[in-house]
């Protein structure tokens, strides 16, 4: 299964030996309106349910992140 996820653009200087973590999760309450891990509607759903992601990486399922890089000009 293919997914693509668009963000938004953004812009940051690293420098040399910092790091970059991607973080999966479900949601980011409270930043974003909760995710009650059910499919109910966000405004009348009363049911949570905890979620989990899996991320596989191996030759049959292969994963990558595609972070494009621009030096200074």
């Amino acid at each position: 299964m293919r997914i693509d996820i668009d963000l938004w653009p953004t812009a940051y200087h690293f420098r040399k030996g910092q790091r970059l973590r991607v973080q999966v999760s479900s949601g980011a309450h409270p930043r974003f309106a909760r995710n009650l891990g059910t499919g109910e509607p966000l405004a009348t759903g009363t049911k949570m349910q905890a979620a989990s992601q899996t991320i596989y990486h191996d030759p049959a399922h292969p994963s990558r992140i595609i972070l494009p890089v621009t030096t200074n000009a």
